[in-house]
């Protein structure tokens, strides 16, 4: 079948295709302020135009800067925004205890890349107002000026929205992606998935993460799948919410980052969570003790059912994707302990550039779906292919596997030690808040070398004394070099990205800026 001709070119085009088949199905489930709500495809369809409606008198291809809390009003203006001919671009709400400075920082960062001529964002209770200059502001309150209505024929621009990239290293990076590599995206990955009817999504991902977006938000609406979401908020207040959920709406796919396994065995309740076919491990290097913690708290879980994904912004999202009916679900190289993440997704070609004496090397990608350009214009390639930053080698089965960063490594005495294997083992630590630890290095001049440094955030009232020696022998375990320090703060003191990640650059400025309190 033609999708381009029976869906349309665009995502919201693919989105009313599924309207026109049958509007009154499950388009999603929302869960906010503690209450569950359903919307059928034509609901969520007539807010989608009521916003379209009132975005039209922007100039076209507007950026339009999304940051407010998750309900029906974010989800259907984020693609009414796209359907009126603008690029949205999603950031995090600023809640009540955000660290104004940063925020500030990172909006202003965020304002000088896109030149946002327009916010939408709440209506009441609003921090955001504070961080904002003389851009036009929208809200759900708002109504289109009266008489407003769409064309018969909605202009099909090329771009569709931004997105930003991890930053985990740096300032993100703007990220311009185009309706046909979104289509093309959607088209590959979803086949590979076997995705179809009888589908549907779990998460509690936010919009400003691209596995939240891009695939159980976009996938979802341009498959014609419901998807079920929780308020990001709420479920790191109470992850056994997701498990209740999938209990109860018996979703079959669902996308979690690593840690997420880890605080899921800790803090779950055994539940039947036998509906869900694909454990989709992504965003963050994963490892196969997690798979195995999270499949032997849950024994309703099928092992083979816990696979891995390898995605990135620039490539719209997933590159490569392990999967049960090709046998390596969660498949460990025999001589370097590392995950398989599976062989690329169709349309996907990867290559490994200025490959080290142990073999890896960075990730080179090619595909349909690259990202159209950076919002400074550039849109650098080597060979025609996207150097991605992460280090990696492709095993002799043609599967993919990363390893690391190529900016991120820190060479400790001459031994290279990889940032994502410290923070790993640090989070494990007793009394560590699991996902919420960074490390870094720091060059000595009096040894010639740089020193490893660890910071963990901790749970609760743990004992930061106690935290420290767990994690300085973790440490030395896993990748034999001790660290310099190991230093304890609270939850929440870490900076993130605008995508949801740890900022090692950030974090160490702060640091070394005496920006924390240390415990």
């Amino acid at each position: 079948m033609d999708a381009a001709a029976s869906h349309g070119t665009t995502v919201h085009q693919y989105m009313e295709y599924f309207v026109r088949q049958d509007p009154d199905a499950l388009c999603c489930s929302l869960r906010v302020k503690g209450a569950w709500a359903d919307y059928s495809r034509l609901e969520f369809w007539d807010h989608v135009c009521r916003y379209a409606t009132l975005f039209l008198d922007l100039e076209h291809q507007s950026v339009i800067l999304f940051a407010k809390k998750l309900d029906i009003h974010l989800l259907t203006a984020y693609i009414g925004a796209m359907k009126a001919g603008h690029l949205p671009a999603q950031v995090s709400f600023p809640s009540a205890k955000v660290n104004e400075t940063e925020y500030r920082k990172k909006i202003d960062h965020i304002r000088e890349i896109t030149r946002f001529g327009a916010v939408f964002t709440e209506a009441e209770e609003n921090h955001l107002q504070k961080y904002l200059g003389s851009e036009l502001v929208f809200t759900p309150a708002c109504e289109p000026a009266e008489g407003r209505a769409l064309p018969a024929a909605a202009a099909n621009p090329e771009n569709a929205l931004i997105q930003f990239s991890s930053g985990s290293t740096g300032l993100q990076k703007g990220v311009i992606l185009t309706h046909e590599a979104v289509v093309e995206h959607m088209q590959s990955y979803a086949s590979s998935l076997r995705v179809g009817k009888g589908d549907a999504i779990a998460t509690w991902l936010p919009l400003y993460h691209d596995m939240g977006l891009i695939a159980c938000y976009l996938m979802p609406l341009m498959t014609g799948i419901p998807f079920y979401q929780l308020d990001p908020f709420d479920w790191i207040m109470q992850p056994d919410l997701l498990l209740q959920l999938i209990e109860e709406r018996r979703p079959t796919i669902c996308y979690l980052p690593n840690f997420t396994y880890q605080v899921l065995a800790n803090k779950g309740k055994v539940r039947d969570l036998s509906s869900v076919r694909l454990w989709i491990n992504c965003s963050e290097p994963a490892r196969a003790k997690s798979h195995q913690m999270f499949a032997q708290r849950f024994p309703s879980v099928r092992r083979d059912a816990l696979t891995v994904c390898y995605a990135l912004a620039e490539n719209t999202f997933a590159a490569t994707q392990t999967l049960p009916w090709e046998g390596n679900s969660t498949k460990v190289h025999p001589t370097r302990n590392v995950l398989s993440c599976g062989k690329p997704i169709p349309g996907v070609e990867v290559r490994i550039f200025d490959a080290m004496e142990n073999g890896d090397g960075e990730m080179g990608l090619r595909s349909p779906f690259l990202y159209h350009r950076f919002l400074d214009g550039t849109r650098p390639l080597r060979d025609g292919f996207c150097l991605t930053g992460d280090l990696g080698f492709i095993g002799e089965d043609g599967e993919v596997y990363i390893t690391g960063r190529k900016k991120d490594i820190i060479i400790v005495h001459g031994k290279n030690i990889y940032p994502q294997d410290v923070e790993y083992v640090a989070s494990e630590a007793p009394g560590a808040y699991s996902g919420r630890t960074v490390c870094f290095g720091i060059w000595d001049d009096e040894i010639g070398s740089e020193e490893l440094y660890v910071i963990v955030e901790r749970e609760s009232t743990a004992n930061p004394t106690a935290i420290k020696i767990a994690v300085q022998k973790a440490v030395m375990e896993e990748v034999g070099t001790v660290p310099k320090r190991v230093e304890v703060v609270e939850h929440m003191t870490l900076v993130k990205t605008s995508s949801g990640k740890i900022s090692r650059s950030r974090n160490k400025e702060l640091y070394q800026g005496k920006g924390f309190q240390l415990l």
